[in-house]
């Protein structure tokens, strides 16, 4: 990993036409590396006060030792701690709204201990309020530790809005081998994620011609493949497969920065997981971690994968699909009655879905014309049944049941999560196909 952002540091003009630069100041995975943070902060050009934000959880796992060792090198310290026993921190507007009450004006810099919903509160408020933050992750759980964007929950729908990636990361690798093993395989399943996300992303390319970044991809190659060979070590909570774990999941955010979005990170898989977690938000019956979640949605869109790069397209017979084609008004009202108060938002951000017939016949065409190029460009990908295979080797749960989620969230998932977003995935291009 050191190669890779040291690279990125001194910044080089990609293939992909833009100049990459990592803004990132220190990345660090390394025992002992808490009671460094104070010398660290002081190489960053940080003196002033620090305020630090975690829950119940994080500050016994190593909010408390960063608090400690800031004040006994001299640092003035304040702290924002979320009270968590009972039932999971929301990245909601009650969140949002205690840090910026509470986090002082005279604050030079956030430091953020937690996961994934510490991490994407911390980001979007540092950024609201012009203040660098420092992220110290206590579980290898999630990809977003060096991202700049924060999926927050506002008025019960999932969005991703705009914010910095933070100063420097501090992973110690002590407080991640001794995570809870479903916060470690909640990031396994987003990292095995990467696999649809990378294919989504090429499939768009060949048929949109949408921007694309190998190099962003590249990133996070070798972590993945180093995790997917070894799931086992997982369990065992091997140092090496958990700093390997985590680097991945930074080089993921990375990749991120690098793209301007989460396009490298994030496909159909995500759509499935933040569908799920939207119905949860709606039903109050929550399952699992999000990492968890694109692990189960995975094989699910692989099987999509697989069976949509068996068909061949030639043989549409475009008079039976027109009779069968539904219309924007048809689909738009389907999509009211599915999402009710929700919807007009849903409908604004994927109008680009609804086609009308001769709009999806020349969809159609486009796709025959390039089929061949998808075919092999997408024959890498591994099958739903391999990935299933990984995710149980590591303790992961592989499947929507194992998950409890209900036959009908599936189904319907399936169906409509697709219009969540604008970015075109092996969804639409099934659901074009009439397959």
């Amino acid at each position: 990993m050191d190669a890779k952002l040291a690279a990125l540091r001194q910044g080089y003009e990609c293939s992909c036409g833009q100049t990459h630069h990592l803004s990132i100041g220190d990345i660090e995975v390394a025992y002992d590396v808490l009671a460094r943070i104070p010398d660290k902060l002081r190489d960053l050009g940080f003196e002033g006060p620090v305020h630090l934000i975690a829950d119940s959880n994080t500050l016994t796992a190593a909010g408390s030792k960063v608090a400690d060792a800031l004040r006994q090198a001299g640092f003035s310290v304040s702290e924002t701690v979320f009270v968590t026993p009972d039932e999971a921190l929301v990245p909601n507007e009650a969140a949002l709204a205690k840090l910026f009450i509470e986090v002082p004006v005279t604050a030079e810099v956030l430091v953020a201990v937690g996961a994934g919903t510490i991490t994407d509160l911390v980001r979007f408020a540092a950024y609201k309020m012009g203040k660098p933050f420092v992220s110290v992750p206590t579980a290898p759980s999630m990809d977003g530790y060096a991202s700049a964007v924060s999926p927050l929950i506002v008025g019960g729908f999932k969005r991703t809005f705009s914010a910095n990636p933070p100063r420097a990361i501090y992973a110690d690798l002590d407080v991640l081998c001794r995570a809870p093993m479903w916060m470690i395989v909640a990031g396994f399943g987003d990292l095995v994620g990467k696999y649809t996300a990378k294919a989504d992303w090429e499939l768009s390319r060949i048929i949109n011609n949408e921007y694309f970044c190998q190099s962003s991809l590249d990133l996070m190659a070798a972590a993945l493949e180093l995790c997917t060979s070894n799931p086992e070590g997982l369990t065992r909570r091997e140092p090496q497969l958990i700093k390997g774990l985590m680097e991945g999941l930074i080089l993921s955010g990375i990749a991120i920065s690098m793209a301007g979005s989460s396009r490298p990170a994030s496909g159909a898989e995500h759509q499935l997981a933040h569908y799920w977690e939207m119905r949860s938000l709606q039903e109050n019956q929550h399952f699992h971690l999000h990492g968890t979640k694109v692990g189960v949605a995975t094989p699910l869109v692989l099987g999509i994968y697989n069976k949509v790069l068996r068909f061949d397209p030639s043989t549409i017979d475009l008079n039976s699909l027109a009779e069968s084609h539904q219309g924007p008004e048809t689909v738009e009202a389907a999509v009211r009655a599915h999402y009710g108060s929700m919807a007009d938002e849903i409908l604004a951000e994927s109008h680009g879905k609804r086609l009308t017939w001769s709009a999806r016949e020349e969809r159609v065409r486009l796709i025959q014309s390039k089929w061949e190029e998808i075919q092999r460009t997408l024959a890498w990908l591994p099958s739903a049944e391999v990935v299933t295979e990984m995710l149980t080797r590591a303790g992961a749960e592989s499947s929507p049941e194992s998950l409890g989620l209900p036959d009908e969230w599936v189904k319907d998932a399936l169906t409509y999560a697709r219009h969540l977003r604008s970015r075109y995935t092996v969804m639409d291009l099934a659901a074009e196909l009439g397959i």
